[in-house]
């Protein structure tokens, strides 16, 4: 707690540290409250995974599991039962073992990670290497006279070119700048927050039963003078102890460490992934999603809205969603419902919509929508296999654009492309007057697919926005699955870079997901199958080489 927190904050002093505080909110704010931390470390017990540390006044427990998360709960929280991870997957790590460090603090080493506990209990999430992701500073107690249950905060700071994402879509979209965000409690989405810096990348999960609040300050760097500002979150709930989940890695091993303990979700069948007026929802995920439709006459806002929302659940962990709900409303200009339709093709599941008023006698309009709906069920096959990965490892059809690539600082400041599988790079339009000129594009080589022509990532390249299709780039080497003219599956291969190889899968009717790669072999491009049964042999459905420029 800072000055100006302390002097919003606290009303009167009423002897030996009996604090009178006022909460936003609070309708008892002439409770007496004592406030608390946690005080010197006097000890620990090792255990299973990490162990417990305690304090004059609490105790910690950190918990490694075998998949990389890490627990941490105060007060004799315990990583179960939770509203949000499955009891048999918590598994922790037996070679994970809790031993002394410097200064009367204690650590944990795993694996992939290092936590290090101080002897004031600020925790402090490394990488392998001692590289610091994440510092938690000892939290803070309040704790009412009568009894009942105390609030609390627990500052965190991170690198000064960290940026924040997530919190699944409860706040202002996938990126989180400066202010207040709302944490939902209970059942219902994980409020999974990414963290991307130049140091790697790190998520962490508050679980607990309670509502809360996130407050975020970006940081700043001093421009070489060393004087950095670092970034912060400062983190308030109510109700039981503070707990939660933290991970390390690039964004998906991150987001597959946190699936592992917390289950990955239902997907939609393929009927669901179809094309449907009305009908036609996805399979209920085991965690609640909230709607991605938004109220009629909304236009570009109910789009933004969709979207925002539909990339933010991605990163927590929800299932596949897309736009549903009844679309930007009949009062919307036809242009919004074209440019609906056109995302639509690429979002996992789609619901149309009524559309625009007489629409049907449009031609013009009519013609738009075929295009974009044929496009969909051309793509079909590529959507049902990105939904049974997601079923697999957690990780999200819809993804960022820095998903592949987050040390791209250029990447991290938002936008609204976004990834479909490692395939596409998608720009929606969700503006009047044909979207963006341009769009940075992730490192590698990627073909505009509409032309042909090759482009070289890690730069802004320029976007050509058409009436009938939006700017899509899809990337060298990919190997997507889509439904051919006879309405089978064929393989639609993006030529590779000179020396490099791609991939891509596919979900045969067995519903097994199989993984093919692509390679130049003798000057011309094959697809090969990797299943152990037919390692090294081509594929036997037709083939289409594309990207040649």
């Amino acid at each position: 707690m800072d000055g100006r927190d302390l002097v919003r904050s606290v009303a009167a002093v009423a002897g030996l540290g009996l604090v009178r505080s006022w909460w936003p909110g609070r309708g008892d704010a002439a409770a007496v409250e004592r406030a608390r931390v946690p005080g010197r470390a006097v000890g620990a017990e090792p255990g299973p995974g990490g162990g417990v540390v305690r304090f004059e006044r609490s105790a910690l427990r950190v918990l490694v599991t075998t998949a990389g998360a890490v627990f941490c709960g105060w007060d004799g929280a315990e990583p179960t039962p939770s509203p949000l991870v499955r009891e048999e997957l918590v598994e922790p790590d037996a070679r994970a073992r809790l031993e002394p460090h410097t200064a009367g603090g204690w650590r944990v080493v795993a694996e992939r990670l290092t936590v290090a506990v101080s002897s004031t209990g600020a925790v402090e999430l490394c990488t392998p290497g001692g590289v610091l992701l994440r510092r938690d500073l000892p939290p803070r107690w309040w704790e009412r006279g009568e009894g009942g249950p105390a609030r609390w905060a627990r500052r965190s700071e991170v690198g000064a070119d960290a940026r924040f994402f997530g919190l699944g879509g409860s706040g202002a979209g996938l990126r989180l700048g400066d202010g207040v965000h709302p944490v939902p409690g209970g059942p219902g989405v994980a409020p999974v927050q990414l963290v991307l810096a130049d140091a790697g990348t790190h998520l962490v999960v508050p679980d607990g039963t309670e509502a809360g609040t996130v407050r975020l300050w970006e940081g700043a760097e001093g421009a070489g003078s060393g004087h950095d500002r670092p970034g912060r979150a400062e983190w308030r709930g109510a109700g039981g102890p503070p707990r939660h989940w933290m991970a390390v890695g690039t964004p998906a091993r991150a987001l597959a460490s946190w699936a592992a303990v917390a289950g990955t979700p239902e997907v939609a069948p393929v009927s669901v992934i179809g094309v449907g007026v009305s009908g036609g929802r996805a399979a209920r995920p085991r965690t609640r999603v909230p709607r991605q439709g938004a109220a009629a006459g909304d236009g570009w806002a109910a789009m933004r809205a969709a979207l925002a929302r539909v990339t933010a659940l991605g990163v927590c962990g929800a299932a596949p969603g897309g736009a549903e709900g009844d679309g930007p409303g009949k009062g919307a200009p036809a242009e919004v419902w074209v440019r609906w339709w056109q995302l639509g093709a690429y979002l996992p599941v789609f619901r149309t919509g009524a559309g625009p008023e007489g629409w049907e006698a449009r031609p013009a309009l009519a013609e738009l929508a075929r295009v974009a709906l044929a496009e969909r069920r051309r793509l079909l096959p590529y959507h049902a296999a990105l939904g049974a990965f997601a079923g697999l490892t957690g990780v999200p059809a819809v993804r960022p654009v820095w998903w592949n690539t987050p040390e791209d600082r250029g990447l991290r400041e938002g936008g609204d492309a976004f990834l479909l599988g490692d395939a596409f790079l998608v720009v929606p339009v969700l503006g009047p007057g044909g979207g963006p000129s341009a769009v940075r594009l992730p490192a590698g080589r990627w073909y505009d697919t509409a032309t042909g022509r090759a482009y070289q990532g890690g730069a802004a390249v320029p976007v050509g926005v058409a009436a009938d299709r939006l700017p899509v780039f899809a990337r060298a080497g990919a190997v997507v699955p889509v439904r051919g003219a006879d309405g089978e599956v064929e393989w639609e291969v993006w030529a590779p870079a000179p020396g490099r190889t791609g991939a891509g899968m596919v979900v045969r009717e067995s519903g097994v997901l199989e993984r093919v790669v692509s390679r130049w072999e003798e000057g011309r491009v094959v697809v090969r199958e990797e299943a152990a049964a037919a390692r090294g042999a081509e594929v036997s459905v037709p083939v289409r080489v594309r990207g040649f420029g």
